[in-house]
């Protein structure tokens, strides 16, 4: 198949390349062509603008930061949308909200252009094995349509109805889970700094009950290590709980323990960790009681 892939930051980038080894044909395009350049000798098509895209694929994947990043590429000049391919089927993939969600269908629609929404679970190195979950919405003819290409991607696509809210509320649901792991996995890391104790034991200790997690068999040893690189940025956290905080309201409903983790991963992002890990949480709450790191 002919796809393009708009956004080739750590996620996008792996995603094409992955497509790439499946054996399908990639365009790329990015905001900042330097991200897209070093594609090119990978064998992708660099594009000068997402039109390019929009006209010669038969599927166009959107993994870019938020909504308003999905509306500068979708629907400003030499956006998405500028192009006579009414065939064209879009996987929207970016976290956003369900309402969001919504007013990008009603966009796409009035210019004729289908919309699947596919939020995404899994971090830079499931993209790379094509061992993503994939929480698919929209239309089921169109969703048929992109499965056998969406399977390339992930080791589980879930299609949860027609709503194209759904998909997306329930990757805020999964997000907030994974923000609440990581504050509980530094805060037992905190304690145990705090009293002295080697933090690698707290780890190996936690990894061998029922409770570990992908979060502390993955994450636990960087942190220990004071080792933060990005898979999924503080900023991109911060950006995802507030969305989930404001969905929860606009439906009547409260989330303290969400709201309470929103605030710490926003003191994180306001003394300088936005382009950090999220689980340097760890760093802002071990210097919160007067260390510098674990080691």
């Amino acid at each position: 198949m002919k796809i393009g892939v708009i956004g080739t930051g750590l996620m996008g980038s792996q995603i094409a390349i992955r497509l790439v080894q499946k054996g399908h044909e990639v365009s790329v395009y990015n905001r900042d062509r330097t991200k897209s350049e070093r594609l090119r000798e990978l064998g992708l098509l660099v594009t000068e603008k997402p039109a390019e895209i929009g006209r010669i694929c038969d599927f166009a994947l959107i993994c870019v930061k938020d909504y308003e990043a999905v509306s500068n590429v979708s629907f400003e000049k030499n956006g998405l949308i500028e192009n006579p391919n009414k065939d064209l089927i879009v996987w929207q993939s970016s976290t956003i909200s369900p309402d969001e969600s919504h007013r990008l269908v009603d966009l796409f629609s009035s210019n004729g252009i289908k919309l699947v929404s596919v939020p995404i679970v899994g971090g830079v190195s499931a993209a790379r094995r094509g061992e993503l979950i994939l929480i698919v919405s929209g239309s089921k003819s169109d969703y048929d349509k992109s499965l056998p290409v969406l399977r390339d991607l992930s080791k589980e696509v879930f299609y949860v109805g027609q709503d194209h809210g759904s998909s997306s509320t329930l990757k805020l649901a999964i997000n907030i889970n994974i923000s609440l792991i990581a504050i509980a996995l530094a805060e037992g890391l905190v304690l145990v700094r705090g009293k002295n104790i080697d933090p690698n034991i707290f780890v190996r200790i936690l990894n061998s009950t029922y409770f570990k997690t992908g979060i502390s068999e993955n994450k636990g040893p960087k942190i220990t290590h004071d080792e933060y690189p990005a898979s999924f940025s503080l900023d991109n956290m911060v950006k995802d709980l507030n969305l989930a905080l404001r969905t929860a309201q606009n439906s009547g409903l409260t989330l303290p323990t969400t709201a309470s983790a929103h605030a710490v991963y926003r003191a994180t992002q306001v003394i300088g960790f936005s382009d950090m890990d999220y689980t340097s949480v760890a760093l802002f709450l071990l210097n919160l009681n007067g260390y510098k790191g674990f080691r």
